[in-house]
């Protein structure tokens, strides 16, 4: 197998700043994901989170956590997905007043046979609900306030 590579990178109409507070604490989804956190190990780098969705349980590490550059990465442990070895990076980038672009992107493992349908998995979490339900939440949020 060889690694293969996605990126998605979009803008939501929201402050980064105010959008990293609502994605930055890696125990809490609830912003960005449906599903929901059951259980939490540790703190900070190392820290582990178990989430369950529809589709399933995920177990997930934290790798890096940067308030300042506004990213963190973290490690796929367990999934019911045919991918291995996933690491993702969430980045935020200030663009204006109250623009923000979020580049999600991953690399990770696939058989040949299951790499399209991987790639379309993981594309499709990142842009049509990872982003997504992020983008509402802050413009929700912003609205609000």
């Amino acid at each position: 197998m060889k690694y293969q590579e996605v990126s998605v990178k979009e803008e939501i109409a929201a402050p980064a700043e105010d959008v990293w507070q609502l994605i930055r604490d890696f125990s809490d989804i609830n912003a960005w994901a449906v599903g929901n956190v059951v259980k939490v190990e540790g703190s900070g780098i190392g820290m582990i989170r178990h989430i369950e969705f529809s589709a399933g349980k995920i177990v997930e590490s934290c790798e890096a956590h940067d308030d300042t550059q506004m990213s963190f990465s973290y490690r796929l442990l367990e999934s019911p997905w045919p991918i291995s070895d996933y690491v993702a990076i969430v980045k935020l980038t200030p663009a204006g007043t109250n623009k923000t672009i979020i580049q999600w992107s991953s690399v990770y493992q696939a058989t040949p046979q299951e790499e399209d349908a991987a790639r379309s998995l993981i594309e499709t979490s990142y842009s049509k609900g990872f982003i997504a339900r992020l983008r509402k939440t802050a413009t929700q949020t912003e609205i609000n306030e």
